[in-house]
């Protein structure tokens, strides 16, 4: 397995859908760290968060460049239109995901997140012409109950603008999962860079003129836990991933941090979920589970459409 992903990452032969699958469970663990990351900042803005957040990305991206630039270099030949578009798209979902959190419960925006499935299919359908199969298809079924039973006490939705913010959040991701798998061919750390550098730059800007970019240490490493950590190692883990892993399938395999977010909240700083939350995301595992157990290991050349088909 780890062979595997070290090849597939330079570019030399192809993971299985299963081997795919397994990249995206683990980028979704990582990923749901910066729920308790936000949690644990003291006075740093939205903004201030996520201009650092963008460039403790960017840096992790440029040292993963540099590292691999005398065996293994980057390859930034096949960056195109679409690339750009999907790099900018991620840098979005991940300003959207930090603007949710704050104005909006983390209830809410998980639940919100969680439609996902529906809106990849859905576009994976429109641009791939890529049919949505009965394992997807139950699960997404399985997953719909988990999230249902999940929010069942009752869901407290904050400002109207946390709301919209996190309605906008499966749109943003289904999108950008369709994007990467019409553009199968590019290094993986590419659309990290661009989702990286665009994150930080447009957030300093914003920052700079509420005030300024100085917070303390504190707070800095907070948001370079969410940004060098959960999106400089889950980026890369998931753009190489779901690239082997069906458009529908990759937000179901994702679930792992809708179900793991509140429950590092509730280790700290202390928010217990309710019974209801531990049974959805009981259900929510298992269904994740199951469609894990059940792809096959088919590389991802079978699995990508040929262009203009």
């Amino acid at each position: 397995m780890l062979r595997a992903v070290r090849d597939a990452f330079v570019g030399v032969g192809d993971l299985t859908e299963r081997q795919g699958a397994t990249l995206v469970v683990s980028s979704g663990v990582l990923f749901s760290l910066t729920a308790i990351a936000l949690a644990a900042v003291q006075n740093a803005s939205d903004f201030q968060f996520l201009a650092y957040r963008g460039g403790s990305t960017t840096l992790a991206m440029v040292i993963l460049i540099l590292l691999r630039r005398k065996g293994r270099p980057v390859d930034f030949s096949g960056v195109t239109r679409t690339v750009w578009l999907a790099g900018l798209v991620l840098g979005s979902t991940s300003m959207l995901y930090i603007l949710a959190l704050s104005r909006t419960t983390a209830a809410t925006t998980l639940f919100l997140l969680a439609a996902s499935p529906v809106f990849a299919a859905l576009i994976g359908w429109l641009w791939l012409r890529e049919a949505v199969s009965r394992p997807t298809a139950v699960a997404t079924g399985v997953t719909a109950l988990g999230v249902i039973v999940t929010v069942s006490a009752g869901v407290q939705v904050g400002a109207w603008s946390g709301l919209l913010f996190a309605a906008m959040l499966p749109v943003t991701i289904g999108l950008f999962s369709v994007l990467m798998r019409s553009a199968s061919g590019v290094d993986p750390v590419v659309p990290t860079l661009i989702a990286g550098g665009s994150l930080g730059l447009v957030s300093s800007v914003v920052a700079l003129t509420q005030g300024s970019l100085v917070i303390s240490l504190h707070d800095a490493t907070m948001a370079c836990i969410s940004g060098g950590l959960a999106l400089g190692f889950g980026l890369p883990l998931f753009n190489l991933g779901h690239r082997s892993v069906a458009a529908a399938k990759v937000p179901l395999l994702l679930m792992t941090e809708v179900v793991l977010a509140p429950l590092w909240v509730w280790i700290w700083p202390g928010e217990a979920p309710t019974t209801a939350t531990l049974i959805g995301g009981a259900i929510i595992l298992g269904s994740v589970a199951w469609l894990l157990l059940r792809t096959q290991d088919v590389p991802e050349s079978v699995l990508t459409p040929a262009p203009g088909s």
